[in-house]
């Protein structure tokens, strides 16, 4: 799912210019849930990484909210750039809500690696200053097995 998550940042990213990389530290305090490792600042101190001994993924990125935009707009950008550009089927959608009450989008997609199917929820929050992108991915079977951590990990994720 490593290829996948760059991928879709790459797709984000190439929205003329926009959705730039901090690179300043993360605005966001990361909550990494039971049965996950923390794989530290491998990926850069802007960007939060752990997986489980299985494989599955799990990350969190955040962009400057520029051109600025809301929760609307940006969930609407990371469906199409993945539905258009990345080959990724929409399986549904759910509202979220951080651990400050920042509202959230949930989108759900579907896409086959080879032949296995893989699972990968794109969880989209907005603020004045920041677009945050929290991710997880992997084997259908994985994602399915830990969604309830992965779903502790979206409900306990804080925005600074």
């Amino acid at each position: 799912m490593i290829h996948s998550l760059r991928h879709v940042l790459v797709l984000i990213a190439s929205l003329a210019g926009a959705a730039a990389p901090l690179g300043c530290g993360r605005p966001f305090v990361p909550a990494t849930p039971p049965g996950f490792v923390d794989l530290g600042d491998r990926y850069g101190d802007d960007e939060y990484r752990a997986t489980t001994a299985e494989g599955l993924v799990l990350g969190v990125r955040a962009f400057e909210n520029d051109p600025e935009g809301d929760l609307a707009f940006w969930s609407r950008v990371v469906e199409k750039r993945l539905r258009e550009g990345g080959g990724y089927a929409l399986l549904g959608k759910a509202d979220v809500k951080s651990r400050s009450g920042l509202p959230g989008v949930q989108l759900r997609f579907g896409h086959d690696e080879g032949k296995e199917a893989h699972l990968y929820y794109l969880t989209v929050f907005v603020d004045d200053d920041h677009v945050f992108l929290h991710e997880a991915g992997g084997k259908k079977e994985l994602v399915e097995r830990h969604q309830q951590q992965i779903d502790w990990s979206i409900r306990n994720f804080l925005p600074d």
